[in-house]
């Protein structure tokens, strides 16, 4: 079936198209251009609001908490899932990497069995969902490796991120935030905390061979690999030589320039740039935009905040429309090697688009279309 959008500001890489059209069919986009496609009557009039590419997620935390949202419940996985394929559809991303944590089981919920469900029910249950759904595996790089490598086999694995939470590194280079932040986030008790932290091996052995050990399967894989919360250039220098070409939550300028100057995609928070303001008290996504030291902003635990950072990035002046919503489309495409297929409006790619519309000034979501398909309308279009 052939579907045309019409009356629209198309985004492009490259620039905006004022009241283009996005001719489509076979859930691919074949024509982009000034005047009606023919499209045998199905039509999509955007009114003058922005056509813009579906957004790419690389890193959303939402499932455990949809699973489990208070520590005495606990939904269905599938039931979970499926709620959030439509809240996605309706916040406009198409394509989502459940970032999912494989630590120690120390965090009363989040941790490998709890992992595997989700992981399990992901590839069970995706081609009956409305959106793109694939896996980010969180690495706690101080604990056993066997499900680590084992879920990496799976081809919904696009992106293997090396953590360590360990006290005095990353977010928590000060060890009494790592206290104060367990205690409140997980109700953990500082004999549970100590725990812990004297299972943590030595960052200098043992958390360096893991970090080889997964970037050699990451590598032979063709999974991308994230080095997350780095805290310093000598850091940051040690994950790239090891393999890791995306720097996830930089959490201070020092290591942000480095990932730049080693020419590492750098990924930030979506809902910091919404905020203004990091919640842990590091580097600011606004700040780091600024200096020229994003080039991804990923939900984390706000999908809503997606479609809005990269209008904020526009209207502020600090970057042009199109070089904004890059941040949420081409450039996390690019990052874990979806764009041959996705991530812009460009003939031959897969149709996965938005029509935004503004309510008191804030983007929203008129019409997401994945694959060629509307799975979500919301007003604003016809």
């Amino acid at each position: 079936m052939k579907l045309g959008i019409i009356n629209g500001q198309i985004i492009t890489p490259d620039g905006v198209i004022e009241k283009g059209c996005v001719g489509i069919e076979d859930g691919r986009i074949i024509d982009i251009r000034d005047t009606l496609p023919d499209t045998s009557g199905n039509v999509i009039d955007a009114k003058g609001g922005y056509v813009m590419p579906g957004i790419i997620d690389i890193h959303g935390d939402e499932m455990e908490t949809a699973i489990s949202p208070r520590p005495s419940s606990r939904f269905p996985a599938d039931f979970a899932l499926l709620q959030l394929d439509r809240s996605n559809a309706v916040c406009g991303i198409t394509t989502k990497l459940h970032a999912i944590a494989y630590f120690e089981d120390e965090l009363k919920g989040r941790h490998v069995g709890f992992s595997k469900e989700i992981a399990k029910t992901i590839a069970h249950c995706r081609y009956g969902l409305q959106t793109h759904h694939f896996l980010h595996v969180r690495c706690e790089i101080s604990t056993d490796l066997e499900d680590v490598l084992e879920v990496m086999e799976s081809p919904l694995v696009k992106l293997v991120s090396l953590i360590d939470h360990t006290p005095g590194q990353g977010q928590f280079s000060d060890p009494e935030q790592y206290r104060e932040y367990y205690k409140r986030v997980y109700g953990l008790s500082d004999a549970e905390i100590d725990g812990i932290i004297r299972k943590k091996p030595g960052y200098a052995n043992t958390k360096v061979q893991n970090m080889r050990e997964v970037a050699r399967k990451a590598l032979a894989k063709w999974i991308s690999i994230a080095s997350h919360d780095d805290d310093s250039s000598q850091k940051v220098e040690l994950v790239h030589s090891i393999g890791a070409r995306i720097s996830e939550f930089p959490v201070t300028l020092d290591a942000a320039n480095r990932s730049r100057e080693l020419g590492m995609t750098i990924c930030m928070g979506a809902p910091n740039v919404v905020l203004g303001r990091s919640t842990s008290g590091n580097l600011s996504s606004l700040q780091a935009v600024t200096a020229g030291l994003v080039d991804v902003l990923c939900s984390d635990y706000n999908p809503a905040s997606m479609l809005y950072s990269p209008f904020i990035l526009w209207k502020h002046g600090i970057l042009t429309l199109p070089d904004a919503v890059k941040m949420v489309t081409l450039n996390p495409a690019k990052a874990v090697g979806m764009d041959y297929a996705t991530g812009s409006i460009e003939i031959g790619k897969r149709a996965d688009i938005l029509v935004v519309t503004e309510q008191m000034g804030i983007p929203v979501v008129a019409r997401t279309i994945v694959s060629g398909e509307v799975v979500y309308a919301g007003g604003g279009a016809v």
